[in-house]
This record gives C-alpha cells, structure tokens and sequence, in this order.
C-alpha cells in the first residue's frame, strides 16, 4: 500500500507575494499550491505539453511524489506553479517543489527554503543532482524570474539551490549575485563518441585504463550480466546491493546509507515505480555464482545516471567496481544511451572511466539579518576561542547551508554515487551520506 501525500504547509507568507507582472496583455503569477494532489496534477498537466522535450528525473512530478511520500512529513514544503493568463486563457507554464531544512546551531535554529527535494534531515537525503525547475522554454525567464522573488522573500534565514545543472544556474544567477557558491565536476562518459568511431566503450579511455581493464577482464574469463527488466528482478538487485553496501560501510564503523529507513524505503518505491517505465536501470554483474556488483542508474533522456552502487569485497574479486561499471557502460552503449553519468564524487575510476565532465552548482544566499549576523558572530568567536586553546579551528566555509562533504567514512555513507550522493561539496551545516 501506497503512503499517504502530506498536505502542503498552508502557512501564510511572510510578506506580500510579488504582485504578478504584465506585458503585452499576457500576465505571470506565481502560485502557492495548498493542494499537493492539485499541484501534482497541473505539474503532470505542464509535463504533458512538454514532454516532446524530455523531463529530466529531478523536475518530474514522480519523483516530487514519491519523495513526498517518503519525507513530506518532515520537511515542510510548498508546490509552486508559474501562470500565465491572457484574457480567459490561464495557462500553468512553470512548477516546481520547494523543501525547507531545520537546522540547529547552538542556540540558533535556521530554516532554509531548498529548490527541489533536497531539504531533508542529515543523514537520509536522496542527494539531488542535475537540479532544475520545469518550465515552459518560451517563459523559462519569468519563471525563474518569480521563483527567485519568492525564494528571497520566503528565505529568513537563506536559501540553497543545490546541485543545479549548468542551464539552471544560468537562469538563476542574475537573481542571486552574492551567493556563495562551490562548483563541483560530474563526469561522465560521452558514448557517442564510441557510437560515431564504430568501437566499443573501451576504447575511448585513456592508455592505462584499457591495459589494466583488458587484463582483468582476460582473468575473469566469462562474467554474467544482467540488466533488469522486470520488477522483481531489479528488486532482487537491490537487495543484494544493499547488503553490499552495508557490510562494506559496516566493516570500518559506519552506518552506510541504508541505516536510513526514509532512505530505503524511497529506494524501494522508485525501483517499483520506474522499472517498468524505463526510468531507472539495476544492473549486476556475476562470475562463478557469485555477485561481483550491483548498480542503481537513473535514465534522464539520453543520459544515464550512476545513482547508488554495492560491490564485493577486493579480498574477493579484483577491481569490481571498474569492471562491474563497464560492463553496463558497454550495455548502455548497445541500448542507445549517449552519455554514463559517474555524477558528484572524487573517486578514482570516475576519473579513469569518464572522458568529459559538467560543472553542477551549489548555491547558498543569505540575507543581511540580525539573526544570521549574530550566527557568524557567535562562530568566529568560537573559533578564536578555540585557536587560543590551541585545537583545531577550522572554519569552513563562509556561507552555511550548503551541502556537507559525503566522505565514505562519514557518518551513514552509502554506496550510492548520486546524484552521487557522495561526495557532494564540502560545507556546513548538512552533512550527506556517501552513495558510493
């Protein structure tokens, strides 16, 4: 059975909202939707209209429900819809979902509005990546446009715009120009480049990288693939996967991502949910009967996503995280997939496995109030009070709210790449899980 929808907070705005702008006898309106079951619908109506375009995961309305279901309780939230009425006609041209996170710091509790899903508490984010607002192309400005308003009048304590693709943030940049910001690389493998030169995945790495990898692969003799098709097989994958992950993360005294049930019991529903639509690929590699490793990827158009992955000890099988990642790059390539997305991370074969990279945008903005002042204040004095006594004093970064360091050894990381959940920028005060 299906987990209820929370209703939206229906909690009046601060201020006024941004009276609607007309031009041309058309005019823009951002609403409110107090309604999350009406905000879904006029979000599935939008992605009806555009859906000639693509939807990428992080803007779809499946993945704001299926969120909702799993976190709604304990991240207050708003589904925001952008119109545009001419006469009669209303037409809804930009939505998205808005999350807030709680976050105590000594005496201070500060409350930040988040775009998209990533308000959660620390240590069961789903860990966002390739963040966008869907919106109608011919009215992306406006939409962007009142978003931002409304973000910066909502936003008492600041806003974070987290793991933004590259066009996202180029829209809303201009809104936020004294952001902080922190960039970080999501490479991937552009396998149209192995389509167009008639060869295989492997031939588009660097020297050393096919020298190793055909020598493994000539150890391992016959490996078993498998690329599910089905429910219960992709279930089953992800079971293994997770028993995976756990016993690796368990073996150096860390919880691993799974630990969250919010976190699992998201996993399980998108794994449900989106097999059968082709929106998501489990993945597994097998050899004398035993599991080598498992992959969860999210299909975003052409593009597919290294979400979260469980691999086997290399006590037992040598480099099984390499080998198990090319073996579905090259599965990928013979489905039609122009790109295999490594996402947020520094780990050592998203180097050795990519030929390209994006750059996705953290942001976090912060208005000028006595709270906040008092907030930095009350860090630098700790601080100078802690370089007196000689510890440790390192401040991190200027802006706070950003998303923490997934550090495979911090508390409750996962194997999962993210959005490569792991490994996300390094800040305070959120700290996220590894999925890797």
């Amino acid at each position: 059975m299906s987990l209820p929808l929370p209703q939206a907070d229906t909690l009046p705005p601060r201020i006024a909202p941004r009276p609607p702008t007309s031009a041309g006898g058309v005019v823009a309106e951002l609403h409110v939707e107090a309604d999350v079951r009406t905000g879904l619908a006029r979000w599935r109506e939008l992605e009806g209209r555009l859906a000639s375009d693509g939807i990428p995961y992080a803007s779809s309305a499946d993945w704001a429900e299926i969120w909702l279901r799993h976190y709604g309780d304990v991240c207050p939230h708003k589904i925001l819809t952008s119109t545009v009425r001419q006469g009669s006609e209303v037409r809804v041209v930009g939505v998205t979902l808005v999350s807030q996170s709680r976050i105590r710091k000594g005496p201070f509790v500060l409350r930040q509005w988040h775009l998209g899903t990533a308000g959660e508490p620390a240590g069961h984010s789903v860990c966002v990546e390739y963040n966008r607002v869907l919106a109608d192309p011919a009215w992306r400005s406006e939409v962007h446009t009142e978003l931002a308003h409304w973000l910066k009048v909502q936003g008492r304590d600041g806003v974070a715009l987290d793991g933004l693709a590259p066009e996202a943030w180029s829209e809303l940049e201009p809104h936020f120009p004294s952001a902080c910001l922190q960039t970080a690389a999501s490479k991937f493998c552009d396998l149209t480049k192995a389509r167009i030169a008639g060869t295989d995945v492997l031939s588009q790495l660097g020297r050393s990288t096919r020298q190793n990898l055909r020598r493994k692969l000539r150890d391992y003799g016959d490996i078993e693939t498998t690329w599910a098709d089905d429910v219960p097989t992709a279930l089953a994958i992800l079971d293994e996967l997770i028993e995976l992950h756990q016993a690796r993360w368990i073996a150096v005294g860390k919880p691993g991502a799974f630990s969250s049930p919010r976190f699992a019991a998201f996993q399980r529903e998108l794994v449900t949910k989106w097999i059968p639509q082709r929106r998501i690929v489990a993945f597994r590699t097998r050899h004398q009967g035993e599991t080598v490793g498992c992959l969860v990827l999210l299909v975003d158009g052409k593009r597919i996503l290294d979400y979260f992955s469980g691999f086997v000890s290399f006590d037992k099988k040598p480099s099984p995280g390499m080998v198990t990642h090319l073996l579905c790059m090259q599965e990928a390539l013979a489905r039609g997939f122009d790109a295999y997305d490594f996402l947020v991370g520094e780990k050592q074969h998203k180097d050795n496995l990519s030929t390209d990279e994006h750059r996705l945008t953290w942001a976090t903005w912060q208005p000028n109030t006595w709270k906040l002042r008092a907030f930095r204040a009350a860090r630098s004095w700790k601080y100078a009070a802690l370089r007196l006594l000689g510890r440790d004093a390192d401040e991190g970064p200027a802006c706070d709210g950003t998303p923490a360091a997934a550090d495979p050894a911090a508390a409750g990381a996962t194997e999962v790449n993210t959005p490569s959940a792991a490994d996300r920028p390094a800040a305070e005060p959120r700290t996220e899980r590894s999925l890797v």
